[in-house]
């Protein structure tokens, strides 16, 4: 069976592109809606100054936060290449919980041989003869901590920059394009807007004199200090390169610590503050929270919709063979799907569906807990297919072809129910909470990067 003969329907590969943790179009579905959302919010607060300046501050966010620290590792990457002469486009591996992908790919590099039986080493195909031949004069072990020293340099500064870009740098320029509007605004007294906005321009020069002991100030150092603490050891850079959400989190706290610092008003630098915390769950856990509910109450397996539409093209005794089998898996094996299905390259491609490409190839590191995830829910699968589908000791294939399209139907709804609560949460919900509880504490609707807040700490007083 070749995967190459199977025809997949719209919605598998819809849905195999927006999970792909490699691809932003996941996030990217979340995100345009909530950078709309929240400037729209922004814009019914505090008119066009702060919808357009929350527009901004979204958009220019996101495009750091998307392909910020990717674009950082790439050149870190190229720079290493040509210092030290060394291949960097290997994952970062941690050989106790998957493949050893750093030391299988010096070794194949340090070798002559073009090719590895089973293994894919395609992307290691354009590595430069000068690279080659300098990992030659290496032993193994000095190849393997180079590289890894390497990966770790490149990994930490890359979260660094992005942290200070979108913490500092970004949120300044914001607020400097920001005061240039409104003293353009100021300068033609004809403007509908000019009274509102000549009060703004005054706020805006003034605001940060009167609420200076009212500012977040505290803490960013702290968060430098450990990230630098966390950069002497592997697990941040194995961490950052091989898990979506730690990578995504480890960039929005010191993100929000940075936001929260820049703010020009107490109130200001409170909203940025609890608005990026609550994102941060709508962003990385409100979705898989609400499709592993779903999948819990309904007894649905958390399988790769290639693999089922796979699983479904194979013939009536392939399917039972692995049915069959399920109970004669030896305890200790770490690819069970092996001892279910005949073809060992079908196989193949069933764990390089479900690792979205990573799997076989000799430079990625795919974890052992994701393999046995995988043999786990398809196992879980065909169990369920046998007390549906099995009639007089056969598999019925009508009735596992519209139980395999249930679940796949089942699933993709799912995915869509949490990315439909996380964009809710993330464009309505928190911009609208955000705004409330500053309404309750100040008493005012007002844009608070720019409001006088000197009255309230003068009744404090």
């Amino acid at each position: 069976m070749s995967f190459n003969n199977i025809s997949y329907s719209f919605i598998t590969k819809a849905v195999n592109v927006v999970q792909n943790p490699a691809l932003p179009i996941g996030t990217l579905i979340e995100e345009i809606p909530c950078d709309i959302g929240r400037s729209y919010e922004g814009y019914k607060r505090g008119g066009v100054i702060e919808g357009t300046e929350k527009f901004r501050k979204e958009v220019m966010a996101a495009i750091v936060w998307l392909f910020g620290m990717p674009a950082f590792r790439f050149l870190g990457d190229k720079f290493f290449e040509f210092v030290l002469k060394i291949p960097m486009n290997i994952d970062y591996s941690n050989p106790k919980e998957g493949n050893d992908a750093i030391k299988n790919s010096v070794e194949f590099l340090k070798s002559n041989t073009e090719s590895i039986s089973n293994t894919d080493v395609s992307e290691l195909k354009n590595v430069s003869s000068k690279i080659k031949d300098n990992l030659k004069k290496m032993s193994l072990d000095e190849a393997i901590k180079k590289i890894s020293f390497a990966k770790k340099i490149t990994s930490i500064s890359a979260l660094v920059l992005n942290c200070v870009l979108m913490g500092i740098v970004l949120p300044k320029f914001n607020q400097k394009l920001t005061k240039k509007k409104l003293e353009k605004m100021k300068s033609q007294p004809l403007h509908r807007f000019d009274d509102f906005e000549t009060f703004k321009s005054k706020v805006s020069q003034d605001s940060r004199k009167k609420n200076d002991n009212l500012s977040f100030r505290g803490g960013f150092d702290k968060v430098f200090n450990d990230i630098k603490k966390y950069g002497l050891a592997g697990f941040v850079t194995y961490k950052v390169e091989n898990d979506n959400v730690f990578r995504l989190c480890s960039t929005d706290i010191p993100m929000t610590a940075g936001r929260t610092l820049t703010s020009r008003t107490f109130f200001e630098g409170f909203e940025n503050s609890f608005m990026d915390i609550a994102s941060m769950f709508f962003y990385n856990f409100c979705a898989s929270l609400i499709q592993n509910g779903f999948r819990k109450k309904f007894n649905i397996p958390n399988v790769n919709p290639a693999n089922i539409e796979a699983i479904k093209s194979l013939s009536s005794d392939d399917i039972k063979f692995a049915i069959d089998n399920i109970f004669n898996i030896p305890s200790d094996s770490k690819e069970k799907l092996r001892f279910l299905f005949k073809n060992n390259s079908f196989v193949d491609e069933l764990y390089k569906q479900a690792t979205y490409g990573k799997y076989g190839k000799i430079n990625r590191f795919v974890k052992n807990s994701d393999i046995n995830s995988i043999d786990n829910e398809v196992i879980k699968f065909l169990m369920q297919a046998k007390e549906k589908c099995f009639e007089n000791g056969s598999i019925n294939l009508d009735k596992f072809n519209n139980f395999a399209k249930k679940v796949n139907k089942s699933n993709s709804k799912y995915l869509a129910f949490g990315l439909g609560a996380s964009i809710f949460g993330l464009s309505v919900l928190v911009p609208k909470l955000t705004f409330w509880i500053t309404r309750k504490l100040t008493g005012r609707n007002e844009f608070t990067g720019l409001a006088d807040y000197s009255d309230l700490r003068n009744k404090k007083t």
